[in-house]
């Protein structure tokens, strides 16, 4: 059940009427996490007993946190909470990669084994939702927030349907206090909700899957021998791809969100008008880059113990960020290639030019597209489906390896991805001073009006080619 299914619009309409039907708020919680629970077993009913049961592993253990005044017994239990949670994520997400990169290991010292597939399921959402948890239960032992003596409440702010599946990666104090309050129907932003879900639908039906997705998927297609014009257009037609494909999700989940009463917290903000690697990853994917600043950069020590041990906290950091998002080595070098990335940045604004100080509008947009550049030759690991074929494509793209001689993509197709590309830079460019959505209030009534009016003439017409949210494999 995804947000551009009927079946979810059916689930949606059903769920938003028996909400505001019921009249205790503790009814109407309790009808949203059993909502949330089928939302979630309509992919697989056996992975919602695996939720119920690390949510309520965690909220007992944060109790036993809370009474706990021995400093060996709490961290024993700390100890115990992630390792449940990171144990469930190891083995379902981690475990045929492991399996995998040992049989190659093998290879290496002629050990010949067959490839083993062990079979695992990936239960949909589970890096995000664990991540939650572990969020709460740390906070608990470092007493920065009161343990939770409400299950429903607790269960409510792991499971609630709009985030449990792709995020934004919420913090308990952020949404549970949202749950002491009965919502009114009076109150709640319903235009607001509306005009988000059907904006995020529009990215993600027409420019993730219609517009940028057909291109990206001709240049990274196995056997594939793009020319230097399909390497450039196949890595920023995948940026733009997966920008609209989560940021358009994030607008259904924080728009159906505010369907019930419910704020979530923006989790991107015009991330490719940002003005070097280091400001666009302070607005991409928000809640994971401040997640894992809080809770691995921050107490590894940040830069606290000098220049090259926070250079080193934060590669391995955004290490962390690639195996997150994926069970390949892809990722992972990913993830490294943006460390290093964000050090060499840090290293050049501190000794040669801090750019970050141009205040000349075009040369601001120009430091942007170059940043946009930046990022989506990287991309390239993200995309690719081995380390091979990513190298095949990045060196074509600077001149390293013979290009192929034929173009991939058909001129129209790609001048439409390009026309569409700009205009979405442009858009990002010159909305880098808004934060949050506060902003939209402000914005004339007849352009909200014409904008979401096209928005959803744009999903009604789609042709109905919807391939899953990118994020739901992460």
């Amino acid at each position: 059940m995804t947000f551009d299914s009927l079946t979810f619009l059916a689930f949606l309409i059903c769920v938003y009427i028996a909400y505001w039907a019921v009249s205790g708020w503790t009814a109407r919680k309790a009808l949203l996490l059993v909502a949330s629970y089928a939302f979630y077993g309509a992919w697989n009913p056996f992975f919602v007993l695996l939720l119920m049961g690390t949510t309520g592993f965690d909220w007992f253990a944060g109790r036993l946190l809370e009474r706990t005044e021995e400093p060996s017994r709490r961290k024993l239990l700390l100890i115990a909470s992630i390792a449940v949670n990171l144990s469930a994520l190891g083995f379902f997400k981690y475990a045929q990669f492991f399996t995998n990169t040992a049989i190659d290991l093998a290879r290496i010292i002629d050990i010949e084994w067959k490839p083993l597939d062990l079979g695992i399921l990936l239960p949909v959402g589970i890096s995000f939702y664990t991540f939650e948890s572990l969020s709460y239960v740390i906070d608990v032992y470092r007493r920065r927030i009161a343990a939770s003596r409400n299950l429903l409440d607790y269960s409510l702010f792991v499971t609630f349907f709009p985030h449990l599946v792709a995020g934004p990666i919420l913090r308990y104090n952020d949404f549970t206090p949202q749950c002491a309050v009965a919502k009114r129907w009076v109150d709640t932003a319903l235009g607001r909700g509306l005009a988000m879900f059907v904006t995020g639908l529009s990215l993600k039906l027409c420019l993730a899957d219609l517009v940028f997705g057909p291109v990206a998927d001709r240049v990274f297609a196995i056997g594939a021998q793009p020319t230097v014009a399909d390497g450039w257009l196949g890595a920023t037609t995948f940026s733009l791809q997966v920008y609209c494909d989560f940021a358009g999700y994030t607008l259904c989940a924080i728009g159906t969100a505010l369907l019930f009463g419910f704020r979530f917290p923006s989790n991107f903000e015009s991330p490719f008008g940002a003005v070097g690697m280091i400001e666009l990853w302070n607005r991409w994917h928000i809640s994971l880059t401040s997640w894992l600043r809080d809770y691995v950069f921050t107490p590894l020590g940040h830069y606290r113990k000098g220049r090259l041990r926070g250079h080193a906290n934060l590669i391995f950091t955004f290490f962390l960020v690639g195996i997150w998002h994926g069970a390949a080595w892809t990722f992972v070098l990913w993830g490294g290639i943006n460390g290093v990335l964000l050090v060499l940045e840090r290293l050049f604004r501190d000794h040669v030019w801090d750019f970050t100080r141009v205040r000349n509008r075009g040369g601001r947009a120009a430091l942007a597209v170059a940043t946009f550049g930046i990022f989506a030759m990287e991309a390239v690991f993200f995309r690719a489906a081995t380390i091979g074929q990513a190298w095949q494509i990045l060196s074509t793209m600077i001149g390293l390896r013979h290009a192929g001689q034929v173009l991939l993509t058909p001129w129209p197709e790609a001048e439409v991805a390009l026309i569409v590309g700009a205009l979405v830079l442009a858009g990002h460019i010159a909305t880098t001073h808004v934060r949050g959505w506060e902003w939209l209030d402000r914005v004339p009534t007849w352009v909200r009006v014409t904008t979401v009016t096209a928005a959803l003439a744009a999903v009604l017409f789609s042709p109905g080619f919807n391939p899953a949210f990118i994020y739901f494999q992460f």
